[in-house]
């Protein structure tokens, strides 16, 4: 005798399986922006923690020695010679190489609790670095030293750079490692018969208005695309009359001449870049460790060098990162500023240039 017909078993049908897949994607879809900015806020938070640090060595190396770090030094004499403290162009003609000397970050290590590194470097010697930035082109005496990776000069922004340096010294408007006056940043390389060491006082602009250190991005090591911390070398001409962008007639030449040609270089040969920026953090030129400022911030105009091969000398070494809409930087009196892309060039030369005498209103930047 049947009491009842047997109980159906239920299950999802096909559609609204799908329903269900749906949905979740949407959530995916609205949860995923979301996850992925809270990670760049704190790489972003990370990175203004790094320049805090680099503001905050470089006020206490002023305080022991009552001067700033150089940009660039001269201590450059490649092993066994020993440097006799002067450069080729000096008279009498000394036994340096320009492009191989250490920078500011090198000398503040004691002030960033690495004084066992800055003890472990030879400054009787410099770092070649001119035809090896790849990774074998270091000095032998300074090899257990400058590849040493250090966290705090890393922005956790820039995952896809092979470069040991994601921050940069301001050499202010000059076009080339020169810190001519006029064009002086607040940190400066002093040489004999020329410009002096950065001071306190020489920033006659203030400390809260004149920028130290910004960011930069590392090269990639690889020449099957453009990025921002690549240098198009042998791109541009030299025809500027001051080397010093924050004058009308400097200006007026990147303008016209330097910014088109630099444009047309790049169109025609994407390939041909140098894409090791920032390869070491010891290291005191434009491709390591010093920037100056002729383009804007994240500018869509590609960096250029007239130097050819790697274009180290003078050029377009522009701030960059990959923080959306500008770049962090550390001013004068330490403190640590978020500029947007938007900056004018002359708002951004003045910030650039520690005696200028510019007003800068705080809303412009």
């Amino acid at each position: 005798m049947r009491l009842g017909s047997p109980r159906r078993r239920t299950a999802f049908t096909l559609i609204e399986l799908l329903v269900v897949i749906a949905i979740i994607a949407v959530l995916i879809a609205l949860l995923l922006p979301a996850v992925q900015a809270a990670r760049e806020a704190a790489r972003r938070a990370q990175c203004v923690n790094n320049l805090k640090q680099i503001g905050l060595a470089l006020h206490n190396y002023e305080s022991s020695g009552g001067s700033f770090p150089w940009t660039q030094g001269t201590t450059s004499a490649r092993y066994p010679t020993i440097n006799n403290g002067a450069m080729p162009w000096d008279s009498p003609a000394g036994n340096g190489d320009e492009w191989a000397n250490f920078g500011a970050f090198a000398l503040m290590l004691p002030h960033m609790e690495q004084t066992p590194l800055y003890n472990a470097i030879n400054f009787g010697f410099g770092m070649e670095t001119f035809s090896g930035q790849s990774g074998s082109g270091y000095d032998r005496v300074q090899s257990t030293v400058i590849v040493t990776v250090i966290n705090s000069f890393i922005c956790p922004s820039d995952g896809g750079g092979i470069g040991r340096c994601n921050y940069r010294a301001s050499n202010g408007t000059n076009f080339d490692w020169w810190s001519r006056e006029g064009g002086a940043g607040f940190l400066t390389r002093p040489q004999r018969g020329g410009q002096g060491i950065g001071t306190i006082a020489s920033a006659t602009d203030g400390t809260s208005n004149t920028i130290a250190f910004v960011e930069r991005c590392r090269g990639d090591g690889s020449t099957a695309k453009y990025s921002p911390g690549d240098v198009y070398p042998g791109a541009i001409p030299t025809g500027f009359p001051n080397y010093i962008l924050s004058t009308a007639a400097d200006y007026a030449y990147l303008i016209s001449t330097a910014i088109p040609a630099c444009i047309s270089f790049a169109k025609a040969n994407p390939g041909a870049t140098w894409d090791y920026g920032g390869f070491y953090w010891a290291a005191g030129e434009y491709t390591n460790t010093v920037t100056n400022f002729v383009l804007t911030p994240n500018s869509k105009v590609p960096d250029c060098s007239p130097w050819g091969g790697v274009g180290t000398g003078y050029g377009f070494f522009s701030a960059r990162s990959r923080h959306s809409g500008g770049v962090n930087v550390t001013m004068g009196d330490g403190s640590v500023r978020f500029i947007k892309d938007s900056i004018s060039y002359q708002v951004w030369y003045g910030l650039g240039t520690r005696s200028g005498n510019e007003v800068l209103a705080s809303d412009s930047y």
